[in-house]
């Protein structure tokens, strides 16, 4: 029966997010074939649904992994008699099921995954708070992009006046194409490195070393 890898669940993420990152900034830099800042923008808001796919991919492949270490905690929550140790497969299915995941935030994700990994082998509850917080404010990103309903608008509107002292709404691409003034990086790589140092803990809970 084989049996999960969690080197290569991080290993593929992080894989993902450097050779994003690298492209990104090679876009911001670039004088030639992407000119403009207009089309800057555009790439970098085509970019925030990858970023967040990139994410929620590791989530998912993640929790997998974890169940399929172990499932006590699953039959202990659902009452099922089931084998403390059974496929991928088996906890692929148990996992997704007809759908797809939808957490709503990395709280409702740590509250889930309490509720069905041993403790031992759950990673998400060492995800800091501030670390949760920023991921949730790059989702904002996403639904605004998404859809540009007002009630997206107005959550952005409140990350930037909260969070950054803005009293005027800027379209994401312009936000993160804007490089912030205490790291001297576009607002674009520091999002992906609060993913990516996010990941870094969860790894070092696990025991692994990927990079």
């Amino acid at each position: 029966m084989r049996k999960s890898s969690f080197e290569l669940t991080l290993g593929n993420f992080y894989q993902n997010m450097g050779w994003d990152i690298d492209f990104l900034m090679k876009v911001e830099k670039t004088r030639k074939v992407i000119k403009s800042v207009y089309e800057k923008r555009n790439v970098f808001e085509a970019y925030v649904f990858r970023i967040c796919a990139n994410w929620e991919i590791l989530v998912e492949d993640l929790l997998i992994d974890c169940l399929n270490k172990d499932t006590t905690r699953y039959a202990d929550f659902t009452g099922y008699k089931i084998p403390t140790h059974i496929s991928r497969e088996m906890c692929c299915a148990i996992i997704l099921g007809i759908s797809y995941l939808d957490f709503k935030s990395t709280h409702n994700l740590k509250d889930v995954s309490k509720k069905i990994l041993v403790p031992a082998c759950n990673p998400f509850t060492e995800i800091p708070r501030a670390n949760g917080a920023k991921i949730g404010d790059f989702f904002a990103f996403r639904n605004y992009l998404a859809h540009y309903s007002d009630a997206a608008k107005r959550a952005l509107e409140k990350i930037y006046k909260n969070k950054y002292n803005l009293a005027k709404f800027r379209e994401p691409g312009d936000f993160l194409l804007a490089k912030d003034r205490e790291e001297s990086l576009p607002r674009m790589a520091l999002y992906i490195n609060n993913f990516i140092d996010t990941a870094d803990i969860m790894a070092k809970f696990l025991g692994i070393t990927v990079r």
